[in-house]
């Protein structure tokens, strides 16, 4: 799958919202994966693969991260292929993970954030039902700047009313 990710984590559009850096060589990629299936094996946080099932190709990535047990609460990350944007499949796979994170992890919150000029990324969260808390002023120093972060947020008890 390292060249599958790579295509995608290499490319300037993808990476540009993202907070971590561009793939410069496929080895990077290779250490991407190698650094998931680590955190599953030891029951880390859990990310997952996008499929995309007309093609059975990779496209994507979606998972979490900072996954805080103590407080049973956990964020999302995710990214995707840009050949398969606008296909609905993004707000598809983060109902996916917070179904899960609810039902098999027992978090009570799951936040997501994105870079506050990601307007593409704020409408994955609000399609997939999270409720916009606020802007994070420079939050993140993000490839040389500190960067406004929009947060959103789905708490359990909402989860379960729908």
């Amino acid at each position: 799958d390292a060249k599958a990710v790579f295509a995608y984590a290499s490319d300037p559009e993808v990476t540009h919202y993202v907070i971590w850096e561009m793939h410069r060589t496929i080895e990077d990629s290779t250490a991407f994966l190698e650094l998931a299936l680590g955190k599953y094996e030891s029951g880390g946080e859990p990310d997952w693969g996008i499929v995309y099932k007309g093609g059975h190709c990779f496209v994507g990535t979606c998972g979490f991260v900072n996954w805080e047990d103590d407080h049973a609460r956990a964020e999302i990350g995710y990214v995707l292929h840009k050949d398969y944007w606008g296909r609905g499949l993004m707000p598809e796979a983060v109902l996916a993970i917070i179904g899960f994170g609810f039902r098999k992890m027992g978090l009570n919150r799951i936040e997501a954030r994105c870079i506050a000029k990601n307007t593409a990324s704020a409408r994955v969260m609000e399609n997939a039902g999270m409720t916009y808390e606020g802007t994070l002023r420079e939050r993140e120093f993000v490839k040389g700047a500190y960067r406004d972060m929009k947060l959103y947020s789905v708490l359990r008890s909402e989860y379960h009313r729908r």
